[in-house]
């Protein structure tokens, strides 16, 4: 469906009374990316300060971030409410059913939006004029979800909207408005400073259609209640939290992975199961004294507050481990050349950690920056 319809204000009422026979989950997805482009009306930095509270900003990031992650379907803590029931003219996000945060209407006659924030309090805007880039954009959106879809197929526009998330904003539109609302999170950086810097990549990564990890975002919106509700400071300081760990897991898993595939070079084994020991090959053996570590360091990261004294042996041990890898080839010199060689390993020095270190080194730093964190 093209953006640029005859009778596009008529279009957006045709979409929003569609958007009431999808689930709620395509619901929420779909007013989600809408209140993402939104944030165009709401740019000038005096807004920040003052009819667009920084904590207010911050719930409107979590309800997008709660809702796009997935998580939403499991906590349901924000839903998707419409009215009129049988014709719907206003789709609202609220949390917990009760305290809406954004809408977007056609019951004025044309298009508009609205931010909610205390009881009572918020400010909207119409477009009295002509349907924005955004109102049709959620048009167009809603219709390609909705397409082909009835009462009894609603999953197909629920796969639908999980693809939708990787979608650009924009998609491929050239607007000002996209400046604009990446303005706002520039703006809300310099008034939240270090603490405003995870949203401003965040929202970055949906204009681009490059969304960050959805794991990360799915933890991020996990975040417990008392801590979104003690502010962006707060919240930030668990975000760090949460990318340390996360970070460390995938360096972890790149290095488990190198150490299986060296490990089929050598024995041609393969599997899940750590590294064996079939001989008395040195690399054999730095494979095996490198594993049990690092499974000693996936566990403690995995509990909900890593113990950082228990942290700080194990790194000292897999620093320890990459020292005796270099003594190793130091004492043999250049006979584990061509043993290399002979091993398939992809090395042209001595010995495998010696030679193979960056992946290690990550995994340490990586490790030392949480523990710095905890």
């Amino acid at each position: 469906m093209a953006l640029d319809q005859a009778k596009p204000a008529k279009e957006f009422e045709n979409a929003l009374r569609r958007l009431g026979w999808l689930s709620a989950y395509s619901r929420q997805v779909l007013m989600a990316r809408h209140l993402l482009r939104s944030f165009a009306a709401i740019s000038h930095p005096d807004d920040i300060l003052s009819s667009v509270p920084g904590d207010f900003a911050l719930d409107l990031f979590r309800c997008s971030i709660t809702i796009l992650a997935g998580v939403n379907r499991d906590t349901q803590q924000f839903s998707s409410p419409y009215d009129p029931i049988n014709r719907p003219e206003t789709h609202h996000l609220a949390y917990k059913r009760k305290e809406r945060i954004f809408s977007a209407s056609i019951a004025s006659g044309m298009p508009d939006i609205h931010f909610h924030f205390g009881k009572g309090s918020g400010f909207g805007f119409e477009n009295s004029n002509e349907i924005s880039v955004e109102d049709g954009l959620l048009s167009f959106e809603i219709h390609a979800v909705a397409k082909n879809v009835s009462l009894t197929t609603k999953v197909l526009a629920d796969r639908r909207a999980v693809a939708l998330r990787n979608e650009k904003l924009w998609r491929d539109l050239i607007s000002e408005d996209q400046a604009d609302a990446l303005r706002f999170f520039d703006n809300w950086y310099e008034w939240a400073g270090k603490n405003g810097a995870f949203w401003r990549e965040w929202y970055q990564g949906f204009l681009d259609g490059k969304p960050l990890d959805w794991e990360l975002q799915r933890r991020v919106a996990l975040i417990d209640d008392a801590i979104w509700k003690a502010g962006p400071e707060a919240v930030a300081e668990e975000i760090e939290k949460i990318r340390a760990k996360f970070d460390l897991e995938k360096r972890i898993e790149n290095l488990e992975a190198e150490l299986r595939r060296a490990t089929v070079n050598r024995h041609g084994i393969g599997g899940n199961k750590p590294p064996e020991m079939l001989d008395k090959s040195p690399i054999a053996q730095e494979l095996i004294i490198v594993w049990q570590p690092l499974e000693d360091l996936k566990e403690e990261i995995s509990k909900e507050d890593p113990d950082p004294k228990h942290l700080q042996t194990i790194i000292k041990t897999l620093v320890t481990v990459m020292k005796k890898g270099f003594a190793w080839c130091l004492k043999k010199g250049n006979l584990i050349v061509d043993t290399a060689i002979k091993w398939a390993i992809p090395a042209s020095g001595t010995g495998y950690l010696a030679l193979n270190p960056e992946k290690l080194v990550t995994v340490i730093e990586a490790a030392k920056k949480l523990l710095g964190i905890l």
